[in-house]
């Protein structure tokens, strides 16, 4: 018994160190700042972002601002830690986010028709096609070169003279 009450008092204090290093306040609103920079000089990785994308980083961002500016960790309830986690991640993942969101339009003509109509996709979609389409191909493939074997060889087929 006093062996699990030593060691759960000795691991207590470390997880708090680790629960309070994982979060500064301070640093993620520098770090949020030089982000806002990039938006606002169309520079980095945030700077390709499309115009909408922007608009939504940069209100989230005024939202971690207000509810961080001049507040220790220990200031902030559990809720208010994690909704500004959700919302440094949901920042951090929006560069990659966009390059899968983008939508790309084609023209395309419909099969039997000179008609030509424009088909838009996000490049997630188009992507998932291909690796469809990719898949079928293989599978046929293997179809395709077992019914080659099948070669006239004999003189009776005009194979072999």
């Amino acid at each position: 018994m006093s062996l699990i009450l030593i060691a759960a008092l000795s691991v207590a204090p470390i997880a708090a160190a680790q629960d309070a290093a994982t979060f500064d306040p301070t640093a993620v609103v520098a770090q949020q700042k030089r982000i806002r920079s990039d938006l606002d000089a169309g520079a980095g990785r945030y700077g390709a972002l499309p115009a909408d994308a922007r608009r939504e980083v940069s209100a989230r961002q005024d939202a971690l601002f207000k509810l961080l500016e001049g507040r220790s960790y220990e200031d902030l309830s559990a809720a208010e830690r994690s909704q500004a986690s959700e919302t440094l991640a949901w920042i951090e993942a929006a560069p990659q986010r966009s390059g899968e969101e983008r939508m790309v339009c084609e023209r395309v003509k419909a099969m039997g028709s000179n008609r030509v109509e424009r088909v838009c996709k996000t490049v997630a979609q188009r992507q998932a096609e291909h690796d469809s389409a990719r898949n079928r191909a293989n599978k046929s493939g293997v179809d395709r070169a077992l019914e080659q074997r099948n070669v006239c060889a004999n003189a009776s087929c005009g194979g072999a003279r």
